[in-house]
C-alpha cells in the first residue's frame, strides 16, 4: 500500500488546498493519505467526504508545535475531530499566531518595511513567519526566505517575536485526551543527540504512542533503528513526506515504506 502520512496544506504553511491532495494522491496511486496541518484541522471537512468519494483512505491528523529546552513537533493521528479540549486548544493557538503575526508586522513597519497585510493567506490557522518572508520577497524588501529570516524574523533577527506554545507532554495529552494517537514527529535529531530514548521515555507517561520512523531524511539504517525502538516500546511506527506543495522541494508519497501490521492495526488501515 502507498501511504503518506505527513501532509501540509494551504491551511496551515503549505501551497496545495485540501481537495488538490486528494486529487494528486489519486493520481499518484498514493491510497492512505493523512492531512497534518500545523496546530489546524480545518481540512478535514474539506478532505475526508472527497478522499472516501475517490477510493483515497483519509486518516484524521495534526501536527502541534510544541516546545520545551527545542521545539518538538507532535503528529495526531485518528482523534475525536469534535473533541471539544481539542477544539477549544486549536481556537487558541490560531489567535496566539495571528497576533504573533501582528506583532512582527509592527515591529516590520517600525524598520520601514511596510508589507501589505492583505496579501497574507486568510484561510490559514498558521499564519506564521513563512507567509511574512515571502511576502518580503515578493515586495522586494528581502532577496530570499533565508535572508529575511537571517535579518529580520528569526531569532536574533530585528523583527523577531517568541511564540507561545504548550509544551510536549501537554501535546501528547491533547491527542489522548482526545482518543487519538500521540507520534513523535521528524526524530532524527533527537536520536543524533542521544536524547530519542529519554524522550521517548518521558513522554510515554503522558500516553505517547508512536515516533515517525519513515521521513524524507531518513536513510535505511535510520529508519531501522527507529523501527527497532519503536518496537522496544510497544508504539507505532508511522511516516511520511511533510510535503507542503512549493514551499518544500518533496513531492507526495516519494517516502517509500511499509507499516508494521502493529501500526496498520493500531489506525486501523487495511
Amino acid at each position: 500500500m502507498k501511504i503518506d502520512l505527513h501532509i501540509h496544506s494551504a491551511l496551515s504553511d503549505g501551497t496545495d488546498s485540501p481537495k488538490s491532495i486528494v486529487d494528486k494522491a489519486k493520481s499518484l496511486g498514493i491510497e492512505c493519505i493523512s492531512i497534518t496541518d500545523h496546530d489546524c484541522i480545518r481540512a478535514i471537512a474539506d478532505a475526508k467526504d472527497y478522499a472516501i468519494k475517490n477510493g483515497v483512505r483519509y486518516i484524521n491528523g495534526v501536527e502541534l508545535s510544541t516546545f520545551s529546552v527545542s521545539e518538538i513537533h507532535i503528529l495526531g493521528y485518528c482523534f475525536d475531530e469534535n473533541n471539544s479540549q481539542l477544539l477549544e486548544k486549536l481556537d487558541y493557538f490560531e489567535s496566539k499566531r495571528r497576533e504573533r503575526a501582528t506583532t512582527i508586522l509592527d515591529r516590520l513597519f517600525d524598520l520601514g518595511i511596510k508589507l501589505n497585510r492583505d496579501a497574507l493567506p486568510k484561510d490559514s490557522a498558521s499564519v506564521g513567519r513563512l507567509h511574512i518572508a515571502k511576502l518580503m520577497v515578493e515586495q522586494n524588501y528581502v532577496a530570499t526566505i533565508p535572508e529575511a529570516f537571517d535579518k529580520y524574523l528569526g531569532a536574533n533577527g530585528k523583527a523577531y517575536c517568541p511564540s507561545k506554545r504548550i509544551t510536549p507532554f501537554q501535546g501528547v495529552q491533547l491527542i489522548k485526551q482526545a482518543k487519538g494517537y500521540p507520534v513523535i514527529a521528524h526524530p532524527l535529531r533527537f536520536l543524533q543527540q542521544n536524547t530519542l530514548r529519554p524522550l521517548i521515555e518521558g513522554l510515554m507517561q503522558f500516553g505517547l504512542e508512536g515516533i515517525e520512523a519513515y521521513y524524507p531524511t531518513h536513510d535505511e539504517q535510520v529508519s531501522k533503528e527507529l523501527k527497532s525502538l519503536a518496537r522496544r516500546y510497544n508504539l507505532i511506527a508511522t511516516g511520511g513526506t511533510d510535503y507542503h506543495g512549493e514551499n518544500r522541494n518533496i513531492e507526495l508519497g516519494s517516502v517509500q515504506f511499509q507499516l508494521d501490521g502493529y501500526t496498520q492495526s493500531k489506525l486501523n488501515i487495511k
